[in-house]
């Protein structure tokens, strides 16, 4: 069930299954994306979980919100959705930004002593930096635009180039004077998410994770290179269990999903 609530007087949509199981999986999505990315994972996880998500601020139906476009907030936004639905036994999942929120929330889900396990796919982190000259590709206002980005989130950019059904909500979406509002304050904060205090609070938050946690990355992103990534991260937490995705870009569940679920299904069930 899709609702709502409310942190610091702003609406947030959230998303809510009640499974009637005894753990929580809760989704953070990724830069200017929304939970909805996470369709297939909630189904093949659903079964033995219940499914909660968050789209942040001006991402989604979420209110737009721009004081609120900044990783602590993020965070405190996490945190709240966990104190205000009880939840208990939770796996966080964070894509890209939403694995560098996952690794500032899971501290303090750790103080609440109701985290259970941490899946960081292709997350947000320093190391992305060294192909920062790719990132004015992030932030397409066209559907001309977007197909430029397709082709360093996927391996196989046909997946979506050459989906009819696709391009036309692409277009539809871009052609929106709503969907241009919320690209403006997304884009803005986009514009400050390599500075350096975000990689900071991103870099102290995988140091703090003290549960078992999957960093999962594909070996054709076009914004990560998997042998550095997964040695920083090993350096600020021996804990972290690497793998690696073959024939698999940012979104790696997209290109690859037989492996991809077999690694995440292997982990949960550790």
């Amino acid at each position: 069930m899709i609702n709502y609530i409310t942190f610091k007087n702003r609406k947030i949509e959230i998303l809510i299954q009640n499974n009637n199981k005894h753990k929580t999986a809760l989704f953070i999505h990724g830069f200017s994306s929304n939970f909805i990315v996470f369709e297939p994972i909630i189904q093949l996880l659903s079964k033995d979980y219940n499914i909660c998500a968050i789209n942040m601020p001006s991402h989604g139906n979420s209110e737009i919100a721009p004081e609120l476009m900044n990783m602590e907030s993020f965070r405190d936004i996490v945190a709240h959705f966990a104190q205000t639905f009880n939840l208990q036994n939770v796996t966080l999942i964070g894509h890209s930004m939403g694995g560098g929120i996952a690794s500032m929330a899971a501290s303090i889900l750790q103080e609440f002593k109701i985290l259970d396990k941490v899946v960081l796919i292709a997350p947000m982190n320093r190391t992305m930096l060294i192909f920062r000259h790719l990132w004015p590709l992030f932030f397409p206002r066209t559907y001309e635009e977007y197909t430029k980005l397709v082709p360093i989130l996927l391996k196989n950019p046909e997946i979506i180039l050459q989906n009819e059904q696709l391009i036309d909500q692409m277009k539809q979406y871009y052609q929106s004077e709503s969907t241009q509002r919320r690209l403006d304050v997304i884009y803005q904060w986009g514009s400050r998410m390599p500075e350096e205090h975000n990689q900071e609070v991103v870099d102290l938050g995988i140091a703090s994770i003290a549960v078992p946690c999957a960093l999962i990355n594909g070996d054709h992103d076009g914004i990560v290179n998997v042998e550095i990534c997964n040695n920083h991260y090993k350096k600020l937490n021996e804990k972290i269990i690497p793998s690696v995705i073959k024939d698999a870009g940012h979104n790696i569940w997209i290109d690859n999903w037989n492996q991809f679920s077999n690694v995440l299904v292997e982990f949960l069930n550790k």
